[in-house]
């Protein structure tokens, strides 16, 4: 055996990991120390699988020890996550990895309480059923379902459920805790907006005026670095007020319009937005960052 684990303590985890070893190669990585580890990274069904040298006492369904962890790639909604942890103390979500986990003695115990916890979170079988009609250990001794099957049933219901929450997998915060990301606040303050400058020449050879208005925030400059100078005026809303918007076409303002409404965050980053004290707002051009209008508020 290539990996060594003779300083782990507890016997039932030094044993299993040749049984691991049998069903998931080598190791990625092993600590070979009292109450160390060794971790499984894989594809398909399981994002890994960890064996900790550990003995955690577990009485149900019969007394017994858990030490082995699986986990799924699996969102669940908030609405279903305490249903889901009261499967079994052996089972819990990682709402930021979007990781459903089991810590159970086996491999074969992790797929039954994986199963479980997927079918609630799909709302394909309720907590109810689950506790009146004793599926847990019997789900654990394969009487409803072989494993094997199981496995394929898992693997079609991770598909569905990665899939249809695309989105929520991709968020950076835990649903069930908070419903957004906090980000920054962008402070305002007299000095600041008086050190904001424009720079560069509109396609008039005219000098860029944030004030006048007169080269455009959405087009990049032309090859000679000029900006594009403004011809359209219209209303745009920020923030539930609306602004004097100048643009060099119709179609870089609805562009503008349609970013905003669509993908705020990308706006945000694009354009550069902040509100003066002045009551005006200040745009920077999309493809250079320079400070480039300031919109006068119109009501």
């Amino acid at each position: 055996m290539k990996y060594s684990i003779d300083k782990w303590h507890h016997t039932r985890p030094k044993k299993y990991f040749k049984r691991c070893i049998e069903l998931f190669g080598e190791p990625t990585f092993v600590a070979n120390v009292r109450h160390g580890y060794a971790v499984w990274k894989t594809k398909g069904l399981f994002t890994q699988h960890i064996l900790i040298d550990e003995n955690v006492k577990h009485c149900v369904p019969r007394p017994h020890f858990d030490y082995f962890y699986s986990s799924v790639k699996f969102f669940i909604p908030k609405d279903k996550v305490c249903d889901v942890l009261k499967i079994s103390g052996s089972i819990n979500y990682d709402g930021l990895k979007k990781e459903l986990t089991a810590r159970c003695g086996g491999i074969g115990a992790n797929y039954a309480t994986l199963y479980l916890g997927m079918l609630v979170a799909s709302g394909k079988l309720s907590l109810s059923d689950v506790k009146s009609k004793d599926m847990y250990p019997r789900m654990i001794r394969g009487e409803i379902l072989p494993h094997k099957k199981m496995a394929k049933k898992m693997m079609q219901l991770k598909r569905e459920n990665n899939k249809k929450y695309k989105k929520e997998l991709g968020l950076e915060f835990a649903t069930y805790a908070y419903d957004k990301c906090y980000t920054k606040k962008k402070r305002t303050t007299k000095n600041k907006t008086r050190k904001r400058k424009g720079g560069g020449l509109n396609t008039d050879d005219v000098g860029c005026n944030p004030f006048l208005q007169n080269c455009c925030p959405h087009m990049a400059p032309d090859k000679g670095g000029h900006y594009r100078a403004t011809n359209e005026t219209s209303d745009f809303v920020y923030r539930g007020k609306t602004y004097l918007l100048r643009t060099c076409c119709q179609m870089c303002a609805d562009a503008m319009t349609k970013e905003l409404k669509e993908n705020p965050a990308q706006f945000e980053m694009d354009y550069k937005p902040e509100v003066a004290e002045s009551n005006k707002l200040y745009l920077s051009n999309k493809h250079t960052g320079v400070f480039i209008q300031a919109l006068p508020l119109k009501f």
